[in-house]
């Protein structure tokens, strides 16, 4: 067995012990509002894979349960709303949430070399707060992804259980969206991991090629559009406004958090290329394609 099928084993493995204990605390709160249910055995899980990352001394084993958690959801749902009573929408939203779970959590694992990677985001972090990174460790990497995910799929309760469609226009909008993002994501991704493979290890080399000659984070755009998605699919069957919490925390997140920092790396490594690349290709949206025009070769 090699060390990476060695370590995805045993990372199943922690994310089994994870979901024993979500089931475990989901079942210990029986009495309390279902939402609060939910909520405890997300962040029960949340702990646990906190632990873990202390134990092994790697914080990207959380990296996946960003993917996997939503999934668990629709499990949930399903078992604990009747699912063997949905109809078209409740359908039409599981297939939209386990596509963009198993699409991410597959990009994940096939890019992930082992225990020896840590994502470089918490390498800095680790440099920059010291002594201090433990907090930052559980507030930051491990416990803000987790509450922002719960309330992106927050509006989703009333699809599967408190609510009555009242915008069939709205849910197939907003799960076109959902949609629509997945599949941004996947050729994002599919292009970048083309590009790593080929790559001969230029500082200077910048993919530019397909999508993200005319976005500079394809990837992170998808992101935001299935969130948006969800919440549109949440808002036709009634869900309060209060709900778009979730959806619109992703899109600062992104904005001010995730793009700037890996905008930072970028002119870290590739001082001259993505300087070039910054001033051609928009941040986020694509701009029409006569306008943006770029050289889609590798610089």
């Amino acid at each position: 067995m090699n060390k990476k099928v060695k370590a995805l084993a045993e990372i199943a493995l922690i994310y089994l012990i994870v979901g024993f204990a979500g089931w475990t605390t989901f079942y210990f709160f029986k009495n309390q509002d279902v939402v609060l249910r939910f909520l405890y055995a997300d962040l029960s899980m949340t702990i646990v894979t906190y632990l873990f990352s202390v134990l092994r001394r790697n914080s990207s084993v959380y990296d996946a349960y960003w993917s996997v958690i939503p999934f668990c959801f629709i499990l949930l749902w399903y078992f604990y709303f009747g699912g063997s009573e949905w109809g078209i929408y409740q359908w039409t939203s599981a297939v939209a949430v386990s596509f963009w779970s198993w699409r991410l959590t597959w990009s994940w694992a096939r890019g992930w070399p082992g225990w020896e990677h840590e994502d470089w985001r918490y390498v800095n972090f680790r440099k920059q707060f010291g002594k201090f990174f433990e907090p930052i460790n559980f507030l930051a990497i491990h416990l803000y992804p987790t509450l922002i995910v719960f309330l992106g799929m927050w509006g989703l309760f009333w699809v599967f259980d408190f609510g009555e469609i009242q915008s069939p226009m709205l849910f197939y909008f907003g799960a076109f969206l959902s949609f629509l993002g997945a599949i941004l994501e996947l050729l994002a991704d599919s292009e970048l991991d083309r590009f790593r493979n080929r790559n001969n290890k230029k500082k200077e080399d910048i993919l530019r090629n397909g999508i993200w000659a005319y976005s500079r984070n394809p990837n992170y755009l998808g992101e935001i559009l299935f969130w948006f998605g969800l919440l549109g699919m949440g808002l036709a069957f009634g869900a309060p406004g209060y709900t778009a919490i979730g959806s619109i925390g992703m899109l600062l997140m992104f904005l001010f958090a995730s793009i700037p920092m890996k905008d930072r790396q970028m002119e870290k490594n590739r001082p001259e290329a993505f300087a070039k690349y910054r001033k051609e290709v928009p941040k986020l949206f694509p701009l029409p394609m006569g306008k943006n025009k770029v050289n889609k070769k590798q610089v």
